[in-house]
């Protein structure tokens, strides 16, 4: 693709969401004193809108400022993700994903995630029953943290559609620019 990944600016006031809801307004307290002052101004002045786009990169440096703050890892990214991902599916979408197969979702993970970022391409793989193949082409700027977070958020979904004891997992190409995830259920 073209350019730089960017996410839209609602998965950075999500994020925030999902912190306060898993470990209170301390610690986003904590995590928003962390964050370099020109972002952390652009919260706050509310620069950065739910429906513009935004470098995933910048997203990222949420995570770094999380790590410094709270030093939860991956376990707590991928909570975040589990956590954001049912923040964004409360209410209609929650329904809509209870009448959607896991099957078809994965299958249109490419909408799916067109929804919520650009510039980044991405391909499903039914590999078997209960098992995809997730690919993410073009997600250089994607840090360690935002990837873990993504497996959080693919398995909350992959559930919201009926999906039983999901497993996501990814692993990422030598030049960093392709992310495969594994996406399975029981």
């Amino acid at each position: 693709m073209g350019g730089p990944c960017e996410i839209k600016g609602v998965a950075f006031h999500t994020f925030f969401q999902a912190m306060g809801e898993l470990r209170g307004d301390a610690a986003v307290a904590r995590t928003r004193a962390e964050l370099a002052p020109e972002l952390r101004e652009k919260l706050r002045l509310g620069a950065i809108s739910r429906v513009g786009y935004y470098p995933l990169e910048t997203y990222g440096e949420l995570h770094a400022a999380a790590q410094r703050a709270l030093h939860g890892g991956e376990a707590f990214a991928r909570d975040l993700g589990r956590k954001t991902a049912e923040i964004d599916t409360r209410g209609l979408l929650r329904f809509v994903l209870g009448l959607t197969s896991t099957d078809l979702l994965v299958r249109h993970a490419d909408k799916v995630w067109a929804s919520f970022a650009r510039g980044a391409r991405v391909r499903a793989e039914k590999l078997h029953p209960r098992r995809y193949s997730v690919r993410f082409d073009g997600f250089w700027e994607a840090s360690e943290l935002v990837l873990t977070e993504l497996e959080g958020a693919l398995a909350t979904l992959v559930e919201r559609t009926g999906a039983v004891d999901p497993v996501v997992r990814h692993s990422r190409d030598r030049e960093g620019a392709t992310v495969n995830y594994i996406v399975e259920w029981s």
